[in-house]
């Protein structure tokens, strides 16, 4: 039986988590300095994890699947190498992980081709993308381009790194704030869009309605909340957006599932609410295709 979420008769999706495979873990020094990303990001080595642990979490947790994301990385083959271990993870654990690739969207042809390949291969889509490490403008349309083309063919989803414009730092903590984020929306209104970390708070602004009308594609999640916001914003953000437009995501392993679990499950009241947060919302964007 599940710790939380006992009352709720749908399957548990967790749409925001990282992997990687056993050799960077055990020899995490030898990757430092092939990418800066990586270096910035897992310095230290606790925050890595294989497939399995994550897994042995789910199992422990009765989370039915994961997402598992790329990230920002800079160099080609590192970023090739992670994909090919998410896609080997999937096929090795299907009905538990779904991979989603890491892209280099500097718009030259090894990486569009990268792109190409790992849908082929199975991949539900593009991310976490971070801008700022991968020295990107995420404005910048004919960079971008190709590799919504790519998903909108499939009509898959792209994950963006999300900052806030204020607050503490943190490492990851980059400029894909608000106003960056309605930029990238307006030039992809169709494509599917999920946004990490609450949108950095993008969500309060569809409280204007040019942005709610623009941002009918777009979708938050819940990536680290505990080390970003007080716990209301779970219910404010499904006053202000409704629970149609945000995915349970905890980030792990930089956060424990069971933290994001706990914090649902405590503050969110309706049963529906939480049903399109922890299944139904993640399910039309990864399970339908």
């Amino acid at each position: 039986m599940r710790k939380y979420l006992k009352d709720i008769n749908v399957p548990v999706i967790d749409s925001h988590t990282h992997i990687l495979p056993k050799d960077v873990k055990d020899n995490i020094h030898k990757y430092l300095d092939i990418d800066s990303t990586f270096n910035t990001l897992f310095s230290n080595s606790e925050t890595i994890r294989t497939a399995e642990e994550l897994i042995d979490s789910m199992d422990t947790l009765k989370i039915d699947t994961s997402i598992i994301l790329g990230m920002g990385w800079n160099d080609n083959k590192f970023n090739e190498y992670i994909n090919d271990y998410l896609i080997e993870s999937g096929k090795k654990y299907p009905d538990k992980l779904i991979p989603i690739t890491g892209i280099i969207p500097n718009g030259n042809n090894e990486a569009i081709y990268e792109a190409e390949r790992c849908v082929n291969l199975g991949a539900k889509g593009f991310g976490e993308i971070h801008a700022d490490a991968q020295n990107i403008d995420i404005a910048d349309q004919k960079k971008i381009s190709p590799y919504v083309e790519i998903l909108q063919s499939q009509s898959l989803p792209i994950i963006l790194h999300s900052s806030e414009p204020v607050g503490h730092k943190y490492p990851g903590k980059g400029s894909s704030t608000p106003n960056k984020i309605e930029s990238f929306v307006y030039n992809f209104p169709e494509l599917k869009i999920i946004l990490s970390h609450w949108g950095g708070g993008m969500f309060l602004y569809e409280l204007m309605p040019e942005i709610s009308r623009s941002f009918k594609n777009v979708y938050y999640d819940s990536a680290t909340s505990p080390f970003l916001y007080d716990q209301k914003i779970f219910q404010i953000a499904i006053e202000t957006v409704t629970s149609d437009k945000i995915l349970f995501g905890s980030d792990f392993p930089i956060i424990s599932q069971s933290r994001l679990l706990q914090e649902l499950n405590n503050v969110i009241i309706n049963d529906e609410d939480k049903q399109n947060i922890i299944y139904q919302n993640a399910k039309s964007l990864f399970l339908t295709n």
